[in-house]
């Protein structure tokens, strides 16, 4: 597995990021650390240098297999459930923006928190106004879809907990989105996001999802359950990650957390843990 770590290109209100704003001074931890890669979360395109982004990357060696989207909605309120045309038209031209970047570094694309949510209470299970939202949700990405076709740029559904949405939460249900959607999404460009956070409170348990969708993950997003970097709750990290080793999971892990207690300490933390896991796993040591 290889491992990246969420960077944000500017300032913003979501916390659950190690590394933020100094985009360069970041760049250059991520690589001090250990990473192979970054996964850049943008709000907006145009507070990008893309040169100067090209320029560090291979400087020090990094990927950037992932970029990030959810501060379009959480920062800007912009989703492509949003019952408002205008709303979910500015949205799709966000995204389309990263895609364009996205095409440049052969990322793909996470389409999570900018989904947004049916217009609705979140505990609310109105099925009607959720087939709605979905219906949405699915024009919007097949607009994206189309987009990006010259650029062969990949989607990432992200599952996420019903405390940030009431769509799209467990992994099954974002299979499911993919293949009633399937003769309108190219589905060889949209994958699943697993992140261990959001299993912990949607699934039933931490494998089986992983085991009965394994060919549709193509991104792991690594927290504890408290949001945390691995090692500080209580999910059991090794059997998720021998799990992903019998099913032959070699793609990126990246790590979204609180950057607890300090943000240079927990990015140095969250992945000398995983690599210890790892270790312990190829060495059949259980304990």
């Amino acid at each position: 597995m290889k491992y990246g770590i969420v960077i944000s290109a500017a300032n913003t209100q979501f916390g659950e990021l190690i590394l933020k704003e100094n985009l360069e001074s970041n760049i250059a931890k991520a690589s001090e650390f250990g990473y192979d890669g970054i996964e850049l979360a943008v709000k907006d395109v145009k507070s990008l240098n893309i040169g100067k982004l090209h320029k560090l990357l291979d400087k020090y060696n990094l990927e950037m297999p992932v970029m990030g989207t959810g501060q379009i909605f959480f920062d800007d309120g912009l989703s492509f459930s949003n019952s408002k045309e205008e709303i979910r038209n500015e949205a799709v031209k966000r995204v389309n923006a990263i895609t364009d970047i996205a095409g440049e570094f052969n990322s793909s694309v996470i389409i999570g928190l900018v989904r947004g949510t049916a217009n609705i209470n979140l505990s609310n299970n109105n099925e009607k106004e959720k087939e709605k939202a979905l219906s949405r949700i699915s024009d919007c990405l097949v607009r994206c879809l189309e987009y990006s076709m010259k650029r062969s740029v990949g989607f990432l559904i992200e599952p996420m907990h019903r405390y940030h949405t009431n769509l799209i939460n467990t992994i099954d249900s974002a299979v499911h989105f993919i293949n009633d959607n399937g003769e309108k999404l190219d589905i060889g460009r949209v994958g699943v996001l697993a992140d261990t956070w959001h299993m912990n409170i949607e699934e039933t348990d931490m494998v089986s999802p992983i085991i009965r969708n394994h060919k549709y993950i193509t991104h792991i997003h690594f927290a504890d359950s408290n949001r945390r970097a691995p090692g500080y709750g209580h999910i059991d990290f090794k059997l998720f990650c021998r799990v992903l080793r019998e099913y032959g999971y070699d793609r990126y892990g990246s790590f979204e957390v609180f950057p607890w207690p300090a943000p240079d300490f927990c990015a140095k933390e969250a992945i000398d843990y995983m690599k210890k896991i790892e270790e312990q796993i190829q060495l059949g040591n259980d304990n």
